[in-house]
């Protein structure tokens, strides 16, 4: 990144992250950062940093810090944790989990219609996390539209993913919550063994003590892709509502917060930790 007239590489950098931080305007961070030219040409000059910016970290950041093949094999399975040793063998396990950033409608009928989740009542976008048992976050796959369910963009990430069938091998664990029982077929057909808490039969009042047990042990353990979602929106840029013109570039920027949180934060399940 080089340095220009108007602002320096490091003055650059904090213009990006303060966004994504704070969700203040461009004319906002501007004004903190004194750019001293009209106001609409203050808003102009910081977006056009921040676009900048998420070319840059897209670049050099996220390719060794997140997807599905920025990890061998051999590296992804230090990644486990006592009670996924214990629960489910020393096999690859991965925890899936969708999450969403809410956005203004549009003008556009059909993008309205196609972003407006039933389940919400809102419009939004979503994106798939899938995790490490410790935490380490090993892609944030994204953007999806908000009608659609996370058995639906599971198994289109099963269709598209070629590098998922690179890294996974038969047997390897998938732990996912009730949300996935309509795509599970499709995963134990590719020889992946499935945990999902248990599903009441119709007629039935409660688990079974085995079906009770076998779903505490699964939600033991996907605690830390919950833990994740949590951390990735303290970026208000995230958790806010955001503006139709962001989302061309907001799977990238989403991809840049989970790779610098891998890389930067500590891992959410410390297995060296003495509590563990």
């Amino acid at each position: 990144m080089h340095s220009s007239k108007h602002r320096t590489p490091f003055e650059a950098m904090c213009q990006f992250w303060i966004k994504l931080k704070t969700n203040l305007s461009f004319r906002q961070i501007g004004t903190w950062f004194k750019v001293s030219t009209s106001e609409e040409s203050i808003r102009r000059r910081i977006e056009d940093t921040f676009h900048a910016i998420t070319i840059y970290l897209n670049d050099v950041l996220v390719s060794s810090n997140l997807g599905l093949n920025h990890l061998t094999r051999t590296e992804a399975l230090s990644h486990h944790t006592t009670y996924t040793k214990a629960f489910f063998g020393n096999q690859l396990s991965l925890i899936w989990d969708g999450t969403y950033v809410y956005c203004n409608k549009s003008n556009d009928h059909t993008l309205q219609r196609d972003c407006y989740s039933g389940h919400k009542s809102r419009h939004l976008v979503k994106l798939m996390s899938l995790v490490l048992p410790d935490g380490y976050v090993l892609d944030l796959i994204g953007l999806f539209y908000g009608k659609h369910n996370d058995a639906a963009i599971s198994k289109a990430i099963l269709d598209k993913c070629t590098e998922l069938s690179v890294l996974c091998e038969d047997n390897d664990t998938h732990i996912f919550d009730r949300g996935f029982r309509d795509v599970a077929e499709e995963f134990q057909a590719l020889g992946y063994d499935l945990k999902m808490p248990g599903l009441l039969s119709k007629g039935d009042k409660q688990l079974s003590t085995i079906e009770a047990n076998e779903s505490r042990l699964i939600t033991k353990c996907r605690w830390v892709v919950e833990s994740f979602h949590a951390r990735f929106k303290k970026w208000r840029f995230f958790s806010e509502r955001t503006d139709q013109s962001f989302l061309l570039n907001l799977g990238t920027r989403s991809r840049i917060v989970a790779a610098s949180l891998s890389r930067y934060r500590p891992i959410i399940y410390d297995t060296k930790s003495i509590e563990h």
